[in-house]
């Protein structure tokens, strides 16, 4: 990851950096999953909060910033449907009344929406844009990506100083 990381478009790197909240977000549904009935509630309340505080705000960003860098149509109109899907999954988790266990059906589909899209984006999207930006959208990303980036709180960025975060 870290030798990927050096190699992406400067601008998508903030955004890539997000991803591990998403990442750990699908963790947690796993364990979820596999848990008893009183700890999926716990961990499924550990979802609703990354989801309402870090990956929704992170998609409506991605959304402005992105979109319009993506040339080709249909893989645009993925892009959206995978944020859309993400959307109305973790609004069925945060509907969920807080002394009843989501189904267990939900919390993998929310845990599988969320690694198969960083994948997607990682592995398909990131690609695509970075072939086919021009010098002028790359430096308006990385502006737009490193003032994004200045209002991020990531759980990393409170780690003692000790410990390298690169």
């Amino acid at each position: 990851m870290k030798n990927k990381l050096r190699l992406m478009l400067p601008g998508l790197r903030p955004i890539s950096r997000d991803h591990g909240i998403a990442l750990v977000c699908a963790h947690v549904g796993r364990k979820a999953v596999r848990a008893s009935a009183p700890e999926r509630l716990v961990f499924t309340k550990q979802m609703d909060d990354f989801c309402q505080t870090s990956i929704r705000p992170n998609l409506e960003d991605e959304q402005w910033i992105l979109s319009p860098l993506i040339g080709d149509a249909m893989l645009r109109a993925e892009f959206h449907q995978r944020h859309r899907t993400i959307r109305e999954l973790s609004l069925q988790l945060r509907t969920v009344e807080t002394d009843e266990s989501p189904s267990l059906g939900l919390i993998a589909r929310v845990a599988n929406a969320l690694d198969d899209y960083v994948r997607w984006e990682e592995n398909t999207l990131f690609p695509r844009i970075a072939e086919g930006i021009a010098n002028t959208d790359s430096k308006r990303l990385c502006k737009l990506t490193s003032d994004m980036e200045a209002t991020r709180q990531r759980p990393t960025q409170l780690m003692h100083h000790s410990i390298s975060q690169h």
